[in-house]
């Protein structure tokens, strides 16, 4: 997530450049068609490349919409682990002995590590692998690419820990295993009944905040909708020089300077407002997968080092892990 106050233009147009680049090659084409001996004069009816341009405009904003949805709730779930995190933390050091309130706090900070791992991974329809944001990548890291999560799990399970990693999902293992504990020590009479009750129903929360990451995560932006949107943006950028270019070449005809280069404004103002539709896209593109690691996606390695700092500070202990800080104004 980008925490600065806002992108530098330098770095939006770096990252955008290939729609630009894109454009000036067709500005250029339309001009060069335009008076080309033999089609001189083409061009698309204005009316043709307006009524697209509209159409384009309610489809990319329905999509950026939908978009901005998706990561809001994504916020969301994070927002509430974070909030039952420090009141399972609370629960367990008021009401149980100290020896389990560490396994089961310890247990907590492991299965979030196991849920970042598995919303990191990545998946056929995600937007890392493109070339823009891999370039923009290099200004960060992600935490779970520079480890693996059998390292980061050990030292929290010490002998569970290989149990854990057997299983096809590590994250709904250890939520069971904090049911089968919580629920051994309420027979043992270790938890009163109103205590094992709030505990049950924050490992139910949990289930439940996990399972809404899992949605989002497993479940794309419609592809229809978003190969729909890119499409058009496409047809109408690629259309809009040769709608463009009899306006700027009727210029001409005022003489002065405009005789000169009335015609060649078509590829300034054209590549102009293709960038802008382009880029708009783009960033939805980009945003509509809040977990793979973009620059503008949810920062759910901050927050869960945040947590863990939280809790163990709570269990009493002095050497905590670093805060994750932002690098270059992006928070991951």
């Amino acid at each position: 997530m980008y925490v600065g106050r806002s992108y530098k233009l330098i770095d939006f147009a770096l990252w955008s450049r290939r729609s630009v680049i894109y454009m000036v090659v067709v500005s250029g084409l339309a001009v060069a068609a335009y008076r080309l001996p033999g089609i001189a004069g083409f061009s698309v009816p204005w009316s043709v490349v307006l009524v697209l341009g509209t159409t384009v405009s309610l489809v990319a904003g329905f999509k950026n919409s939908q978009v901005f949805t998706r990561s809001g709730e994504a916020l969301q779930a994070f927002t509430q682990i974070t909030a039952s995190s420090r009141v399972w933390s609370n629960f367990c050091r008021d009401f149980l002995d100290a020896p389990t309130a560490k396994q089961l706090i310890y247990r907590h900070i492991a299965w979030m590590t196991a849920l970042r791992f598995s919303l990191r991974r990545p998946m056929p329809w995600e937007s890392m692998g493109k070339a823009a944001n891999i370039e923009y990548m290099r200004r960060y890291r992600i935490r779970e690419d520079k480890g693996s999560i059998a390292e980061e799990l050990r030292p929290l399970l010490a002998e569970q820990a290989d149990k854990v990693l057997k299983s096809s999902q590590p994250a709904l293992a250890l939520l069971e295993m904090q049911s089968v504990q919580v629920n051994a020590a309420f027979k043992d009479a270790k938890l009163p009944p109103q205590i094992y009750v709030e505990l049950t129903k924050l490992i139910r929360d949990l289930h439940d905040q996990q399972a809404r990451c899992d949605r989002i995560k497993n479940n794309p932006y419609p592809r229809q909708y978003a190969i729909v949107s890119s499409m058009f943006v496409m047809i109408f950028c690629t259309l809009l020089p040769f709608g463009v270019v009899p306006v700027f070449a009727e210029m001409g005809k005022l003489g002065g300077v405009l005789s000169t280069v009335g015609i060649w404004l078509t590829i300034p103002f054209s590549t102009l407002l293709g960038w802008a539709y382009m880029s708009l896209d783009q960033v939805g593109e980009s945003s509509a997968n809040p977990f793979e690691g973009n620059a503008n996606d949810v920062p759910i390695s901050q927050i869960c080092r945040d947590i863990e700092i939280e809790l163990r500070a709570g269990l009493g202990e002095v050497e905590l892990p670093k805060p994750l800080l932002p690098v270059n104004d992006i928070a991951t």
